[in-house]
């Protein structure tokens, strides 16, 4: 018994030390060769990512699932690519594989569920949880994405705006202070960095500064974006100083940071008092009040 437990212990070992590191040497270049890659590219970053062959292979198994279930309406699909521009997602394919996606995770969950409900003389219910689970995996992925990638924007807008000030105190225009900014943020903020970028190519291809500008902020949803593509837009008009514009509208954004990091300071404590209160001070009680209790049924009082 204790020898078949000993194969049956480095077979699993064997096989999860096989899952961890094939992957890696399949799909990962490594910190060095990744810092390499962000080094030699464009000058707006990574617009279109190289993928690894299992990557190109699942967005294929993808975009085949999904043909059945391509949304026949168009408000549905306008919704869906609205999504995916904001959480910084503008692949062509995209569509279709996160359609895809979700067929496969649905397939895939009802499998899960059925095995797990067999097992727990439960089947329709683990077809039920299995299934849900499964549908909505892509979504809340890609919900997660968009709240990362307005994070990423928020918090790297107001570094952008000091290097725009420099830029137009230096006597650049607008146009070329957005490439500008655009191409020295890729490697430190690739996110906005992009989105300056698609910004200036519209530009460059026939649209008015304002029009890319309220693009910008239409795109990406995000509120600084949409507030800076307004004061640009104002300050362009009535023919303001740029420059003491976008250095007030980067203190404003640098004070909204604070304020949302002061905030979040403060709920720390409330977040605190739940693990606190019944993770910490039950463990705690135990280790003070268990010796007394045990003494106290050893005693007299309780025989």
């Amino acid at each position: 018994m204790d020898d078949q437990l000993l194969l049956i212990i480095c077979c699993s070992a064997i096989v999860a030390a096989l899952g961890y590191f094939l992957p890696r040497l399949w799909t990962a270049k490594g910190k060095q060769g990744r810092l390499r890659g962000r080094l030699q590219e464009g000058p707006y970053g990574r617009l279109r990512d190289s993928k690894p062959q299992l990557a190109k292979l699942l967005q294929r198994l993808g975009q085949a699932a999904a043909e059945p279930f391509m949304p026949k309406k168009t408000e549905n699909a306008s919704n869906l690519n609205r999504s995916l521009a904001r959480a910084g997602i503008y692949s062509p394919s995209a569509f279709r594989v996160l359609i895809g996606a979700k067929v496969l995770c649905l397939a895939s969950g009802l499998v899960l569920g059925y095995l797990a409900g067999t097992a727990m003389g439960q089947l329709l219910f683990g077809l039920s949880i299995g299934g849900i689970a499964g549908y909505l995996a892509p979504t809340l992925w890609l919900k997660y994405k968009i709240k990362a990638n307005q994070y990423a924007l928020t918090i790297s807008l107001p570094d952008a705006l000091d290097l725009m000030v420099v830029c137009v105190e230096a006597g650049l225009t607008v146009d070329s202070a957005l490439q500008r900014v655009g191409q020295e943020m890729a490697f430190a903020h690739p996110a906005l960095s992009r989105e300056l970028g698609m910004a200036h190519m519209e530009t460059r291809v026939g649209l008015s500064r304002g029009e890319a500008l309220k693009n910008l902020g239409v795109r990406t949803g995000n509120a600084a974006l949409q507030s800076l593509a307004a004061m640009l837009v104002q300050a362009d008009r009535f023919g303001t100083s740029i420059a003491a514009a976008l250095r007030v509208h980067s203190e404003t954004l640098r004070n909204n940071r604070q304020m949302a990091a002061e905030e979040l300071a403060g709920k720390a404590s409330v977040k605190m008092s739940f693990p606190l209160v019944l993770c910490i001070f039950p463990a705690t009680f135990i280790v003070l009040a268990g010796p007394m209790v045990l003494q106290l049924l050893k005693s007299s009082l309780f025989n």
